[in-house]
């Protein structure tokens, strides 16, 4: 639990309202606050306590239930529960599950608002239950019948018609209205991967004769290309309105831009997080039909093409991405990794050094470098093996060239694809890893005791030998 909603918990607390119910009435103070502040009159005169709690329970109770404390405690708790931001709140406690504040999204979502708030486009920002963070700025910013928004989570549908009864949000997909612009935004937190690229492509129908959008969705759509993500991919390869294709690391995502009309080729790379902004790494644009063709198509498998260097595996081999967590994934709740990583999970880290790169086997969290987290052994010890193999070693070695950043080599490292093995396989693996690191671990310590023994040899001829000294004849008296 964060430090800085102690405080607020406890003051709840004290008025016997926890958990759920807690959250519950931070949103009923907020919906009440923007009632507050429509009203010119009390925006400019205020409003009693009496008056306060009067209105609360006249325009809150159908929405949020009767309230549960009389108008003493609402005094006590309604001006500090501003002190915390709502959504954040939810996403940080877990109390509410459904809901994320998303901050990672905050730089694509407000490009999508600055390019479309002054025209006078119909806009649909879908999947917003992931970066509910963005929510207010997005109202703010278009007229109200302007802009649609469209979330999956059931969770969020409540918390957002509520808090929001005059904007237009749904929670269905919008099949029967025509949009000039469409924004999603998936990592796939709160609905399978396979459902958000099939719905995504037959939403491009909604689009108008000159619609654009700009589709995020999530990673896993290349990682595992098989069944719906499959046809998915396929589709946005080919379609001749398709701009560019982006992966953003450590985002988790694919960024698909669709423009007002065909293209020739389509622009194709990478964007990462280095140091307080998002930075983008072009490769060769292609026509959409060579991407098309690939065996597997992902961008860093295109990038790592152009060294001269393609990827070992096939669609049906499981990635790293699909095999463990890593442990910046934007799908996974900081909290859920945490205590994930605190339980014992096993872990392949990465330490790089130019392109040198360290790679360790280990149950401990590592204060350096990146790492990926696996809930059982045998998986762990399969992608040790993979990265300190020859063929693993001069992957990363390419990939530390295309990275611009450690994080950003620790996610284009779950583009990698392994073999299947069976459990007898899997067994002699694991066997022969051990039996390997408790030889090499023994060897080391061996060489380092010669080494000592050799350097205390030689050093003899350089500082000579003395039985004993003679303490009093250094003291202060001689």
């Amino acid at each position: 639990m964060l430090e800085k909603y102690q405080s607020i918990i406890e003051l709840y607390k004290s008025h016997n309202l926890e958990g759920i119910d807690m959250v519950n009435e931070l949103m009923r103070f907020q919906a009440l606050d923007q009632l507050v502040s429509s009203n010119a009159h009390a925006r400019e005169w205020g409003l009693t306590s009496e008056a306060l709690y009067k209105l609360a329970e006249r325009s809150t109770s159908e929405a949020f239930g009767p309230i549960p404390y009389d108008e003493e405690t609402m005094t006590k708790i309604y001006g500090p529960s501003f002190a915390i931001n709502l959504i954040d709140f939810i996403t940080d406690t877990d109390y509410l599950e459904g809901i994320d504040a998303g901050h990672q999204w905050e730089t694509p979502i407000r490009e999508s608002i600055e390019a479309h708030k002054d025209t006078d486009h119909l806009v649909l920002f879908a999947y917003v239950e992931e970066y509910a963070c963005m929510i207010e700025e997005i109202l703010q910013s278009f007229e109200p019948k302007k802009v649609v928004l469209y979330t999956a989570s059931p969770v969020c549908y409540s918390v957002l018609s509520r808090l929001y009864p005059m904007a237009q949000i749904i929670n269905r997909w919008p099949h029967a209205s025509y949009f000039d612009h469409i924004v999603t935004a998936s990592v796939g937190m709160f609905k399978p991967c396979e459902d958000i690229v099939e719905e995504v492509a037959n939403g491009l129908n909604n689009l108008v004769q000159y619609g654009t959008a700009r589709l995020f969705v999530p990673s896993t759509m290349a990682q595992a290309q098989v069944g719906l993500n499959k046809m998915a991919l396929q589709f946005f390869l080919t379609q001749k309105r398709i701009e560019k294709i982006c992966e953003w690391a450590p985002l988790g995502a694919y960024e698909i831009i669709y423009g007002p009309a065909d293209v020739k080729k389509m622009n194709i790379g990478v964007r990462e997080f280095d140091g307080n902004e998002w930075k983008e790494t072009a490769f060769i644009k292609l026509p959409h039909g060579v991407f098309g063709d690939m065996t597997v198509f992902t961008v860093l498998n295109y990038a790592l093409s152009l060294r001269s260097i393609l990827l070992p595996g096939g669609q049906m081999d499981p990635t790293l991405g699909q095999d463990g967590i890593y442990s910046l994934d934007s799908r996974v709740p900081v909290t859920t990794r945490t205590s994930f990583a605190a339980e014992g999970a096993y872990m392949v880290a990465f330490k790089q050094d130019g392109e040198d790169v360290e790679v360790v086997l280990t149950t401990q969290a590592p204060d350096q470098g990146v790492y990926w987290m696996f809930p059982d052994q045998e998986l762990a010890y399969l992608w040790y093996t993979y990265f300190t193999s020859t063929i693993g070693k001069t992957i990363m070695a390419h990939i530390t060239h295309i990275a611009r950043t450690e994080e950003g080599f620790g996610y284009f490292l779950g583009n990698c694809r392994r073999s299947v093995l069976n459990v007898n396989d899997e067994a002699a693996l694991i066997e022969s890893v051990t039996k390997g690191q408790v030889a090499y671990a023994e060897a080391i310590t061996k060489a380092q005791e010669s080494w000592q023994h050799t350097i205390d040899t030689v050093a003899t001829k350089v500082v000579p030998l003395v039985e004993s000294i003679d303490l009093e004849a250094y003291t202060d008296n001689n």
